[in-house]
């Protein structure tokens, strides 16, 4: 068989799956067949690669993040039921008024998203307010789910310091190991806020560029004569239950919490550690806890479970029972990250196959500079994965022995262009927050709403890691914070 012929049959079964996602089939079920049909006809194993790699791919990935995408459901649920994410998107939304409702959503959006809300979440809780907000302002409907998606997956999705999934998986994978009394310790080699001063001028540039656009292509079918279009299953009239949610101060501190675990906790844990090891202290107890908080976790596991901590407490005036939100957010966290799995599985399969090799030596062998490759071969992935964080779970065993170990990239400068640049091609017309999105939540079609998510999610992420990696090359000091 040709090279033609491999690649082909490649990205064919590439372009069925996102086909079939669009059209609202399920991805557990074709993701494994999508699979199959590559592996057939690229003449390998078809029961030893599914029973092998794929199962393997699925369950790797379930095993390394299914507590986070877990307790980040749980987390989104507690903020749902007890009304804390309504509260803090209507705040938005009265403060900036109904004159810049594009904006109030993105706003919205992004403080739930960068507070560590599920993304699933903040779909279904801003958009009773975007509705509220494009009908007061007369504005094109099909922009909302441009709005929530460059909102929730874009310039907070991947920034130093989120809490989100697409943000923590690089510290997984990015680890140095070393022998401590016979057994072998994986030691981190970057955190959640790596890259932090790229990180923030990308963002900030990325929401700019973002916000014009779409600002720019309402006011342009504003001007053709589009308005807000009212259907019968709208529901935007008043709320009566406003008394019963929680005010702004007590919605805001779970994601305070979270935040601060995951971005401040670490590091004072580590100096109080530092502190006392030089101190003349000689008792266990003392020695037990140095050696606790010297390892305080920054993968965001424990600093997600602090903020659901946090939220039971807090808001436990209004969830009606908190041991239901635990239970269905656990549930809704298994599908999450079985779905995400599933995805994970197919790049998994299709990994062994002579188009995917010829693939990955393609785009880890560009000429210049190495962080410009592994965007590419990011990017690649994650579109393959039709998901950011499927994409990295894919790339990273690959492109972590060649980038740090042979290249000796700086690891904070990998993980933050790695994070940015997966989120440019997995927001293709398949991905499956989009398809809920647009379809479930909002009830749009692609052919309507996708143009806008195209040029704010796939187009100006992509500029964003370009001008990442050219930050990272004027300030090589950057790399190291």
């Amino acid at each position: 068989m040709t090279n033609a012929y491999h690649l082909l049959v490649l990205f064919g079964s590439l372009a069925l799956l996102m086909m079939l996602v669009v059209r609202g089939k399920s991805v557990f079920v074709v993701a494994p067949l999508c699979a199959l049909l590559a592996v057939t006809l690229s003449g390998a194993d078809p029961v030893g690669t599914m029973n092998g790699a794929y199962a393997a791919g699925f369950a790797d990935y379930l095993r390394r993040f299914y507590l986070i995408f877990a307790l980040g459901a749980v987390f989104g649920k507690l903020m749902e039921e007890s009304g804390a994410a309504i509260t803090v998107a209507q705040a938005v939304g009265r403060f900036l008024g109904k004159e810049r409702a594009c904006l109030a959503v993105v706003l919205a959006c992004a403080c739930l998203t960068y507070g560590g809300v599920s993304l699933f979440v903040v779909g279904f809780s801003v958009y009773p307010l975007a509705l509220q907000l494009f009908r007061a302002a007369n504005l094109p409907r099909r922009f909302i789910p441009a709005a929530i998606a460059f909102g929730s997956i874009t310039f907070t999705m991947t920034s130093a310091g989120s809490p989100e999934i697409q943000n923590l998986i690089p510290i997984q994978y990015l680890v140095k190991e070393t022998l401590v009394d016979g057994v072998v310790q994986k030691v981190p080699l970057t955190d959640a806020r790596a890259g932090w001063p790229v990180s923030l001028l990308v963002a900030n540039l990325m929401f700019c560029l973002g916000q014009w656009h779409l600002e720019r292509v309402i006011q342009r079918a504003v001007a053709n004569g589009e308005r807000f279009e009212v259907r019968d299953q709208d529901k935007i009239a008043p709320d009566a239950h406003a008394k019963h949610r929680p005010g702004i101060v007590a919605s805001i501190v779970p994601l305070i919490v979270t935040l601060f675990a995951l971005n401040g906790l670490p590091t004072i844990c580590h100096k109080i550690a530092e502190a006392m090891l030089f101190s003349d202290s000689s008792s266990p107890t003392v020695a037990v806890l140095q050696s606790i908080l010297s390892r305080f976790p920054e993968d965001g596991t424990l600093s997600i479970f602090l903020g659901v901590m946090a939220g039971v407490i807090v808001l436990r005036r209004w969830l009606k029972d908190s041991w239901t939100c635990f239970g269905d957010g656990f549930v809704n966290g298994l599908l999450a990250v079985g779905s995400t799995g599933a995805v994970v599985g197919f790049g998994a399969a299709v990994k062994e196959l002579p188009a995917f090799q010829m693939v990955v030596t393609w785009v880890t062998h560009l000429p210049g500079d190495p962080l410009v490759s592994a965007a590419f071969a990011i990017a690649i992935i994650a579109a393959i994965a039709g998901s950011a964080s499927g994409g990295q779970g894919i790339a990273f065993p690959i492109i972590k022995p060649i980038y740090i170990d042979e290249l000796h990239v700086a690891p904070r400068a990998l993980h933050r262009v790695v994070a940015i640049a997966s989120g440019t091609l997995d927001s293709l017309p398949a991905n499956g927050y989009l398809v809920m999105l647009i379809r479930n939540i909002c009830g749009e079609t692609h052919a309507r709403a996708y143009g806008p998510i195209f040029v704010t999610t796939v187009l100006i992420p992509a500029v964003g890691t370009g001008i990442a990696i050219a930050l990272f090359k004027l300030h090589p000091t950057w790399a190291l914070m």
